[in-house]
């Protein structure tokens, strides 16, 4: 047996001796009522793995996908890492010009995942008044503009 097995053990050993008082055990042990009643339903006292901790059923059996396509999260990495924006709001300006509807949480949740797994990140702009930008990278801007606009024509498979 493991030691968290035999201290949930000993929570009720404890709970039986000192007649049956939940909060009074708590309080001896340390530990939230939450958690002594929650093993108190999983406790069978004739089976000690009962007080077994098995965290690998704690995690939801479907985790919820995303559901933007993959075109549109690669268009919105594209303007995000060479667009001179301010926000991620003027990111979605940018993709309904291109009839791209995409609510705004969506976006930030595709924005923040990206920056999260890919380490994207804004272009660096630097200041030369109080909030004056200046445009960093408009040739690579361009030239992935003119490859989405070329394949974007209709007959041509992607």
């Amino acid at each position: 047996m493991s030691e968290e097995i035999k201290k949930r053990q000993a929570w009720f050993e404890y709970y039986e001796a000192c007649g049956r008082n939940a909060r009074k055990t708590c309080r001896h042990f340390g530990i939230s009522p939450d958690t002594f009643y929650r093993w108190k339903m999983r406790y069978r006292p004739n089976d000690p793995t009962s007080l077994e901790d098995n965290k690998k059923s704690r995690r939801p059996k479907r985790v919820r996908q995303l559901s933007t396509s993959q075109k549109v999260v690669d268009r919105i990495r594209i303007l995000w890492e060479t667009h001179p924006v301010k926000n991620k709001k003027e990111i979605k300006d940018l993709l309904e010009k291109e009839n791209i509807a995409i609510s705004l949480p969506t976006l930030y949740r595709i924005i923040n995942k990206l920056n999260t797994r890919e380490q994207i990140r804004k272009p660096k702009c630097k200041k030369e008044g109080k909030n004056a930008r200046k445009v960093t990278g408009y040739r690579e801007y361009v030239s992935l503009l003119r490859l989405w606009g070329n394949n974007q024509k209709p007959g041509r498979k992607s």
